[in-house]
C-alpha cells in the first residue's frame, strides 16, 4: 500500500525545504509567511465563516447550506497563502500541505470541532491523474493525524467531471455541484464528520460534499478550508 508519509519523507530527502509563500530556503512555510497569513477576522457568520460588517449582519447562507451545519477557514486566500496554495496545486509542492494543514489545526483549536471522522473533497479521476494527487488528501492525512482524526469507512467519490468553479457567481457554482458526489461505503450511522478543502468561496463544493454524505448516513458535517476566497 502507498504510504503518504514514507513519500513525502523521502522528497524532504531530495528536495530542500522551500517555503511555499516566499521562495526562500529553510521551511515549507517560513515564520515570516506564517505571520503574514491574515487570519479571518470577528465577527464571523457563526454558519459560513464569512466576515461580516457588524455583528448582527446577515448574510443569507442559510438558504443555500443545508447540509452543512458549519463552515470554517483559517485564513483569507491572499499574500503568502495564495502562492503556497498554488505552489502545492500547480507546482507539485506537495510538502507545503503540512504547514497549510497546520494553519487548519490552529483554527480548529481556537473554534473545536465536533467530528470523529475527516473526509477530503475528491478530485474526479481524470484530474487525479493529470495532477498525481489531490491536494485536499495531503491536508487530510496531516489533519487526521494532528487532530487524532478516523479516516472515512468508505470512499467520498466525485461523480461528475464537473467545470472550474472560478469565474461563476454562487448559483452557477451551487447548480455546477449538484450530483457531482457519491458516498461509496458502509452507513455512516450518525457519525459527526468534517470536510477538508484547500479554498472556499461560496461553500458550493462543500455543500454538494456535505448532501452527499448526509445521503451516505452522516450526523452533521462542518467544513474547513485553510483559506477563504472572496465571493
Amino acid at each position: 500500500m502507498f504510504d503518504l508519509r514514507l513519500s513525502e519523507k523521502f522528497l524532504d530527502v531530495l528536495l530542500p525545504a522551500r517555503c511555499g509563500g516566499c521562495g526562500r530556503l529553510g521551511a515549507w512555510l517560513c515564520d515570516s509567511c506564517r505571520r503574514g497569513c491574515r487570519r479571518l477576522e470577528e465577527p464571523l457568520c457563526p454558519r459560513c465563516g464569512v466576515e461580516l460588517p457588524l455583528v448582527r449582519a446577515g448574510c443569507g447562507c442559510r438558504a443555500r447550506l443545508r447540509a452543512l451545519r458549519r463552515l470554517r477557514a483559517a485564513t483569507a486566500y491572499e499574500g503568502p497563502v495564495e502562492r503556497a496554495i498554488h505552489r502545492l496545486k500547480y507546482e507539485g509542492w506537495r510538502p507545503v500541505g503540512r504547514p497549510l494543514a497546520g494553519l487548519v489545526a490552529d483554527r480548529v483549536a481556537v473554534d473545536g470541532l465536533a467530528a470523529a471522522v475527516l473526509v477530503a473533497v475528491p478530485l474526479h479521476p481524470r484530474r487525479l491523474r493529470e495532477r498525481g494527487f489531490n491536494q485536499a488528501e495531503l491536508l487530510a492525512a496531516e489533519l487526521r493525524r494532528r487532530l487524532r482524526l478516523a479516516a472515512p469507512p468508505g470512499e467520498l467519490v466525485r461523480v461528475r467531471d464537473t467545470p472550474p468553479q472560478v469565474g461563476l457567481d454562487r448559483v452557477r457554482r451551487a447548480e455546477n455541484m449538484l450530483g457531482a458526489f457519491r458516498w461509496q461505503g458502509q452507513d455512516l450511522a450518525g457519525t459527526a464528520v468534517a470536510l477538508i478543502d484547500d479554498v472556499a468561496t461560496t461553500g458550493a463544493t462543500l455543500e454538494a460534499c456535505a448532501q452527499a454524505l448526509r445521503e451516505g448516513g452522516a450526523g452533521p458535517v462542518t467544513g474547513l478550508a485553510v483559506a477563504r476566497r472572496a465571493a
